[in-house]
């Protein structure tokens, strides 16, 4: 899971033959719902999704084939200037969570919580983990971080 650095994303499907390959789109950063599932786009040949960058998403994984997709990221410099991009990139603008995040939504680099709800895999040894989500001013009710001893 991750944000695009963009103002709107593009994602064009192009084509091969392929199976999964989802896309899961969870909410925007800075909202208290930044870590909840909200929907899982099938790409379809010639077919666009279009999103904000701020928008936590993530590709499944493909199950049979190859997919070809083309990303398309704009920006806009009157946008990254206000007063409301700024915000959001100092986190000061950050609602709190109103729960505990989606499993769907966590992100090995970025959560603070992942091993809270996951545990690292083979895959992660080669990420750096820069966690910082949520900001501390942003933490749902009853927050920890650290193993589940559920």
């Amino acid at each position: 899971m991750h944000t695009d650095d963009s103002d709107v994303t593009f994602n064009i499907c192009l084509g091969r033959d392929f199976e999964g390959a989802g896309l899961s789109v969870c909410g925007d950063m800075g909202d208290s719902a930044h870590r909840h599932f909200t929907y899982r786009h099938t790409h379809r040949v010639g077919h666009c999704l279009m999103h904000l960058g701020r928008r936590r998403h993530g590709a499944d994984d493909i199950t049979a084939g190859e997919r070809i997709n083309l990303i398309i990221w704009c920006k806009g410099a009157s946008y990254r200037a206000s007063r409301h991009y700024l915000d959001l990139q100092q986190q000061r603008s950050y609602a709190a969570e109103a729960a505990p995040p989606d499993d769907i939504c966590l992100s090995y680099t970025h959560d603070r919580d992942f091993m809270r709800y996951r545990t690292a895999g083979a895959r992660h040894a080669a990420m750096r983990r820069t966690p910082w989500v949520p900001p501390r001013s942003a933490e749902y009710p009853g927050y920890e971080e650290g193993p589940c001893e559920c």
